[in-house]
């Protein structure tokens, strides 16, 4: 039996060592003109499966997707091998890539997970134990499908095809990527794979701003979360919501959200705008060193004025010897409910500050002295009555005693504030 005719199977089987496997895959690759690339074999659900390192110019050979029609009936989409593209994902990640790429920054492309009946041979040495070194031979056409990572796929063609003929084009293409393969002639399971692939847990918006701190906005958001008395190590970065039994104050997506709505002057916004807005005011380390300054100066004058911020600031950390008292304060503290302790001040502050810090951010004024200066052009505030209750706070933050969260609601209680303060 020729090599040729051995290679209708997938998994051939070889005689002898791992270096005899590595000398069938290399015949067969140069009898075909083929790439072969040493590959680990494996079982995982009862399937043999197997992962690889392909360099991109030979992923985008060999790679294909099918992607099902929007708005396709279920027997169109049970044709399909992924779903339908989503060209505004695409983009993200190719951003994201070619950002880096001319940046010169670190980056990351996770592994692909992909299909092969018969267009790929893996040969391995017969009675090996697995997971096994094996040696794979991949086709010369498009005939791997992918099953989970179609908008990586897109991106990276399209990155490619952006900086084809430039020398970081040219590095790119030498990129190594992950691959997970599946030997499944089975479209029922490849859908079943994809939906399986599919079953992760999304970061919290907290977490994703700890760690996406590519993004100048999210250094400036933890910068402020260590700088601000109120908030050092009173902020949770894993949570989705405060419990009544917290002992943080706020989570950082919300601290996010102030310095979202004190970037922009709007309490909402898109991702894309605060993130190219960040980039703009923030890329220059020196930059987003003042714009945080002045930020932290003013969370720490308003945490001067607000009574319960000022008392939560002269706690203890939470966990430390006397962590029990300062849980039963915390709770006391926000059992009652006054505004302040709402996510919707610290947005409806975040616009405020926005309109008193205007031109502060470009000076290099010392963070105590812009603080001090700060105390007094936030003098107005000491009169406020921060309970849900009073009339600065009705039809805008609270209504029926209950916080709104609502942007409308946000910007009238931000007016009525900056009205206050005799901001126009």
């Amino acid at each position: 039996m020729t090599i040729q005719d051995k290679a209708v199977a997938n998994l051939i089987e070889v005689e002898g060592t791992p270096d005899d496997a590595r000398l069938q895959a290399m015949t067969l690759a140069a009898e075909t003109n083929r790439e072969h690339t040493p590959v680990r074999v494996f079982k995982q659900g009862n399937r043999d499966m197997l992962s690889a390192v392909l360099p991109i110019r030979v992923l985008i050979r060999i790679l294909d997707h099918n992607a099902a029609e929007r708005s396709s009936a279920a027997d169109k989409a049970l044709t399909a091998r992924n779903r339908p593209q989503d060209k505004s994902h695409v983009r993200v990640i190719a951003s994201y890539l070619r950002g880096a790429i001319e940046k010169g920054e670190r980056y990351i492309i996770p592994s692909l997970t992909v299909n092969s009946t018969s267009s790929v041979q893996v040969f391995v040495p017969k009675g090996g134990y697995t997971p096994a070194t094996g040696y794979a031979v991949f086709p010369d056409e498009a005939s791997v499908y992918i099953t989970d990572g179609q908008h990586r796929y897109l991106a990276i063609c399209q990155v490619a095809d952006e900086l084809r003929g430039t020398p970081i084009g040219n590095d790119f293409m030498n990129v190594g990527v992950p691959l997970m393969m599946t030997l499944e002639d089975n479209l029922v399971q490849i859908h079943q794979d994809f939906a399986d692939a599919g079953k992760t847990k999304p970061l919290p918006s907290s977490l994703m701003s700890v760690y996406d701190t590519r993004q100048p906005a999210n250094r400036a958001v933890m910068e402020i979360c260590d700088r601000v008395h109120l908030f050092k190590n009173r902020t949770d970065a894993t949570s989705k919501t405060l419990s009544t039994s917290s002992p943080f104050v706020f989570l950082v997506n919300q601290v996010r959200q102030f310095v979202k709505s004190s970037l922009t002057g709007s309490p909402t916004v898109s991702e894309a705008s605060f993130a190219k807005q960040g980039e703009d005011t923030m890329s220059n380390p020196d930059a987003r060193e003042r714009w945080v300054r002045s930020r932290v100066a003013f969370l720490n004058a308003l945490t001067d004025i607000i009574p319960d911020w000022k008392e939560f600031s002269q706690l203890s950390p939470p966990g430390g010897p006397d962590g029990s008292e300062v849980l039963a304060r915390t709770k006391e503290i926000r059992e009652y409910k006054r505004v302040p302790m709402a996510a919707a001040f610290l947005n409806a502050m975040g616009v405020v500050s926005y309109n008193v810090l205007k031109g502060v951010a470009l000076t290099d004024v010392d963070e105590i002295q812009l603080e001090n200066e700060l105390l007094a052009r936030l003098e107005p505030l000491r009169s406020v009555n921060w309970e849900r209750s009073a009339e600065i706070w009705q039809d805008n933050l609270v209504v029926e005693d209950r916080i709104r969260t609502q942007t409308p609601a946000i910007r009238a209680a931000s007016g009525k504030l900056n009205e206050l303060l005799g901001i126009e």
